[in-house]
């Protein structure tokens, strides 16, 4: 279903689909709309490019604007560890929350790793692409307010353009899925 964004259809009831010209994503926000008040944000992500061509994606280009118009950065692997006891059981949860998203058929799949649990592997600061394969990842934002009512927009800053999805948390159960 399309939406008021150009390149952004709707796939589920918290499940986005973005084409650009570099790359597709799908980007899954189930766990983050009913669950407002947490400390971190966590989107689950899926990535290929659209071309034959390999991109990068880098930690740092990737951020989030938050209700009130403020960017904050996805979180740094020394955030996460940092944090990684405390949000353990929040992760867990978001796990069974969220909502399958390989909607490509014949990509290999792959894991972005940006993320890694303290001590069981090697993150790392970027992921590549291309028409071949896909990434997966679960994104983490650290929220000092929390997790708010409001529109949200995911962006990631690619070498040829930039990529910003939407969405729209609580607001009297609009873009709670599990109000619908």
């Amino acid at each position: 279903m399309p939406t008021g964004t150009p390149g952004v259809e709707q796939l589920g009831a918290a499940v986005l689909r973005y084409r650009g010209p570099e790359l597709e994503a799908v980007l899954g926000y189930r766990f983050a709309a009913a669950n407002l008040g947490e400390d971190w944000l966590i989107l689950d992500l899926a990535v290929t490019g659209t071309t034959g061509e390999s991109v990068e994606v880098h930690r740092t280009d990737i951020s989030l604007l938050i209700p009130g118009g403020k960017e904050v950065p996805l979180a740094t692997q020394e955030e996460f560890g940092r944090e990684f006891r405390r949000i353990q059981p929040v992760i867990r949860r978001s796990a069974v929350a969220a909502d399958p998203l390989d909607y490509w058929s014949g990509r290999a799949p792959c894991e972005a790793l940006l993320f890694v649990v303290p001590g069981e592997g090697v993150a790392f600061d970027s992921f590549t692409v291309n028409d071949r394969r896909v990434c997966f990842e679960k994104l983490f934002f650290p929220l000092p307010k929390g997790v708010q009512e409001g529109r949200y927009v995911l962006v990631m800053k690619l070498p040829e353009s930039e990529v910003r999805i939407p969405f729209t948390l609580g607001l009297a159960g609009r873009g709670n899925p599990l109000n619908r």
